[in-house]
């Protein structure tokens, strides 16, 4: 046990860095990782589920009993953050509307299950964060779907009961599954099984990165100004999502910790699950915006959880804590 903490201790460490080698990979050796396209789905699954292992039902109704922040967090997520991103990419990119879907499908997938990581790196509100990921990837095989024909219904056709159906797969189903384990067990994975899983699930997710990377080759090998734009704009939505949850708990006066969350929760997104349905259920041109948005996305959020962290809020919060436990 001790062995594999530390090998995740190294991953979480370094992962932005593995991220890049990631993508790197697939881009220049699409043809050897191509056959990782065959799992993915499988690969997305398992992911979910261990990442899932850490909460149950009643995690999940904490968000009934302090609804404010996790509701703000959602319409940040579904509503606020997909409409912005579709107007914005109507704007830079009326000739290549392929370019505006990927980016409105990378916005329109739940919250990151890897804010749980970062929101205890930085002393966020644990409760909160895993309540709104469960809750969020519940729903996620109703809301893509729904925010994706309600925003580009007129720009792609769409296999909406197949995207749900895979979603049930990849998501919903592993997910529910795990709740159910963590309940029947009362709380006893999250600390046995979920250990063990947690580097293997961060090498899954590598692997999946891979697989996405190789749909991004063709293009690399043809950049052109629209591309590079695409990329620009991928970073600043990226940088926008985590000041629309900051601020949206400034506004609300929440406590540090709840700002922090919310921050980390409607900045981060699911992304690997976007990919690959832009690989099942879209055009080729729509992979390349949310491909390549887990190398900004990697960075922008160490960059994000150090500034939460160096904070005067965040430093008197780190000040009461540590005065609590010698009193």
């Amino acid at each position: 046990m001790q062995k594999l903490n530390q090998i995740n201790q190294f991953l979480g460490k370094y992962f932005p860095c593995f991220v890049l080698l990631s993508v790197c990979l697939g881009v220049f050796f699409p043809a050897f990782f191509d056959p990782l396209n065959h799992i993915v789905m499988g690969l997305f699954a398992f992911m979910t589920f261990a990442n899932s292992l850490g909460g149950g039902f009643r995690e999940l109704g904490s968000v009934f009993l302090h609804p404010l922040p996790a509701l703000t967090t959602l319409v940040l997520l579904h509503i606020v953050m997909p409409v912005l991103t579709l107007a914005l990419g109507d704007l830079l990119f009326p000739d290549a509307p392929l370019f505006t879907t990927g980016l409105v499908l990378e916005y329109a997938i739940p919250t990151g299950i890897a804010s749980l990581m970062w929101v205890g790196m930085c002393g966020g509100n644990a409760s909160l964060c895993l309540s709104i990921v469960l809750l969020d990837t519940l729903v996620s095989p109703v809301v893509i779907p729904l925010t994706l024909r309600v925003l580009l219904g007129s720009v792609v056709e769409m296999d909406t009961m197949g995207m749900m159906r895979d979603l049930l797969v990849m998501v919903a189903i592993p997910a529910l599954i795990a709740m159910i384990l963590y309940q029947a067990t009362k709380g006893r994975v999250a600390h046995t099984v979920k250990p063990m899983l947690d580097p293997i699930s961060k090498a899954t997710l590598l692997v999946i990165i891979i697989s996405n990377a190789t749909g991004c080759a063709p293009f690399l090998r043809h950049m052109n100004k629209t591309l590079v734009l695409v990329m620009i704009v991928v970073f600043l939505l990226c940088l926008l999502g985590f000041l629309a949850g900051y601020w949206g708990g400034r506004l609300l006066k929440q406590d540090y910790p709840t700002i922090q969350t919310m921050s980390l929760n409607t900045g981060l997104r699911n992304i690997s699950a976007g990919a690959v349905l832009a690989s099942q259920y879209f055009p080729a041109d729509v992979m390349f915006p949310v491909a390549f948005t887990p190398i900004f996305l990697q960075v922008t959020t160490s960059l994000i959880v150090k500034v939460l962290m160096n904070t005067r809020a965040s430093r008197d919060h780190q000040a009461q804590q540590a005065e609590k436990l010698h009193t």
